[in-house]
């Protein structure tokens, strides 16, 4: 849902497409309405940094662009 590429579960490996579970706010853990299913690109991607610390990451690689 978030790059549009297809989730197709691997054979013995993850890749960009795997489908990945994800929680949303990860100290309430892996509970009902705190999970989200994304590929496993984003997820990693998204890793173990905050909104505010993406937001900065993105803030910095646009400046770069520009």
């Amino acid at each position: 849902p978030v790059f549009g590429i297809k989730l197709e579960i691997g054979k013995g490996c993850s890749h960009d497409g795997s489908p990945s579970l994800d929680k949303i706010i990860p100290s309430k853990g892996y509970v009902k309405g705190n999970v989200v299913v994304v590929s496993h690109k984003a997820n990693t991607m998204k890793s173990n940094g905050t909104i505010e610390e993406l937001e900065k990451l993105l803030k910095f690689y646009k400046s770069l662009c520009q």
